[in-house]
């Protein structure tokens, strides 16, 4: 899974490399909602779309990601009560 991930981790950053080289020359005009970036370059560009989308989508996997653990706790607490349960039913003395 490692593996396959920093395979997929370099393939993609190779690729960013590749589209970064063709477009370094290509300047574009850039409006941010009330700020104007004149000749940025598309390099520039799509590297701040890119972190911004990281950023997207880690904040959205740190929410899940606590989410989880707090239901793991959950189920753990849940588990632990339960087998307390049983052992106390374990121990009851057997009626005639």
């Amino acid at each position: 899974m490692n593996a396959l991930r920093i395979a997929l981790i370099i393939v993609i950053l190779i690729a960013g490399s590749i589209l970064a080289i063709f477009n370094a020359q290509e300047l574009v005009t850039v409006r941010v909602f009330w700020q104007k970036y004149e000749n940025t370059p598309l390099a520039v560009v799509m590297l701040y779309a890119y972190a911004l989308g990281l950023l997207t989508v880690g904040i959205f996997a740190a929410i899940s990601e606590i989410r989880l653990r707090r239901e793991i706790q959950r189920e753990r607490k849940e588990k632990e009560a339960l087998l307390e349960e049983l052992q106390a039913l374990r121990n009851l003395p057997l009626g005639e």
